[in-house]
């Protein structure tokens, strides 16, 4: 998330230039190209600070490629608010970006997220997933020039959940973020298995630590219970899982 909204202010900003330039991109371009950043490279010549649109974006560990459109929606104080889009293989986006001209911070607010999993490849190597994970309230605070994160909140649906084509129901979560630190409680209930545990990190760090606690509820393939006995504890019925998890190691990040 931090990339993206990084790469979002660097449109905005970029194309301020743009702006000075008869207002679109292509005339930057043509007029002086070395003023070009690179975070534009990818946006549409027809593309000004009011409305346009960059492809192939896929900051890291993103697993596809998608497109980001933005668009002027009104001046909000000293400064200005962009309703921003995003779309990709089975993936779905929109929010409103505020920058104010002090440059000092960017805010992501009514932000929203719609995953098919089954059209991304699979998250966990060899464990396909499948259904939809809803992202609403999302909400993101950057610090300018710094370029830190520093706030990052949202709650989280997966409905129609399955593994390796497999029923196992429904799971949620809430994202908060205190004091420079992320937390992400989640729970999954279902008639296979039944988990409960947390991901959490500190913003600026890409490392980060799962905590996961899985019971069966009903017949549990045998070939997940040698993978679970490989990558946890039994306890009691159940199995336990602590590991750390590089976050910028790239997809599948299991």
């Amino acid at each position: 998330m931090k990339r993206l909204l990084l790469i979002l202010v660097g449109l905005l900003l970029g194309l301020a230039l743009a702006a000075l330039s008869e207002g679109r991109l292509t005339h930057l371009r043509s007029a002086a190209p070395g003023l070009v950043p690179d975070w534009l490279a990818g946006a549409e010549d027809t593309s000004s600070l009011w409305r346009g649109q960059r492809r192939g974006l896929q900051p890291p560990p993103w697993p596809v490629a998608g497109d980001v459109a933005w668009r002027f929606d009104q001046i909000e104080g000293l400064g200005g608010r962009w309703s921003v889009t995003l779309s990709a293989p089975g993936l779905s986006g929109q929010g409103m970006l505020s920058l104010p001209l002090a440059l000092d911070r960017a805010d992501l607010r009514e932000a929203g997220l719609e995953i098919l999993l089954a059209d991304w490849p699979a998250l966990i190597d060899g464990w396909p997933l499948g259904g939809m994970v809803r992202v609403e309230g999302l909400r993101a605070d950057l610090s300018l020039p710094e370029r830190r994160l520093t706030r990052l909140d949202a709650t989280l649906e997966w409905s129609g959940a399955r593994l390796a084509g497999v029923d196992i129901g429904m799971a949620e979560a809430v994202l908060t973020s205190d004091a420079g630190t992320w937390r992400a409680p989640f729970a999954l209930t279902g008639d296979v298995i039944r988990a409960s545990g947390t991901l959490s990190g500190r913003f600026g760090d890409p490392m980060a630590q799962l905590d996961l606690r899985i019971d069966p509820v009903g017949e549990v393939p045998e070939d997940w219970q040698r993978a679970l006995d490989q990558a946890g504890q039994s306890v009691d019925e159940g199995w336990q899982i602590t590991r750390d998890i590089d976050l910028s190691a790239g997809w599948p990040l299991f």
